[in-house]
């Protein structure tokens, strides 16, 4: 661990780097703090499929490979705080998407993980106030998960 301290370690990113967000949190907690997902696959097979036939064949041809790649197959493994972070009217990664997740981690009795919706945005976010929100509770979570405030709860909307 190069004197790293894996629970000083917050991961996030968004689209694609929200995937290895959810993969890295759930298949290898032990390397986090927490993290965030921005507009996030969860599962490949409801992606778009010229994309994902390039890389894993079709749904009904390769289920096991969309199976192995999706982050929704893998939740059982979260065990760091997660703020999952989605626009509504994506038409990129489709918002269903993370309420699937949503669900499969209220399924799992999962409780440290968050999900903040924007009723207006995109994929690309174009509302400065979306932006401003979003950040901002990122930033929460990194001083309430690694930071120097880790370890205080975080506030609902606060």
């Amino acid at each position: 661990t190069y004197g790293i301290d894996p629970e000083r370690v917050f991961i996030y990113g968004g689209s694609y780097g929200g995937f290895i967000t959810l993969m890295a949190l759930f298949t290898e907690p032990e390397h986090f703090g927490g993290g965030a997902a921005l507009r996030a696959v969860t599962d490949w097979a409801h992606y778009n499929h010229t994309y994902t036939a390039n890389i894993l064949n079709t749904p009904v041809e390769d289920s096991l490979a969309y199976a192995r790649s999706s982050p929704i197959y893998f939740a059982e493994g979260l065990a760091d705080p997660l703020l999952i972070a989605h626009g509504m009217v994506d038409t990129n990664v489709q918002f269903q998407d993370v309420v699937r997740l949503a669900q499969r981690l209220i399924e799992l009795g999962k409780e440290d993980w968050e999900m903040a919706v924007y009723p207006f945005e995109n994929h690309g976010f174009t509302e400065p106030a979306s932006w401003t929100d979003e950040y901002r509770r990122i930033l929460k979570y990194i001083e309430a998960t690694v930071g120097p405030r880790a370890g205080v709860p975080v506030p609902v909307g606060d």
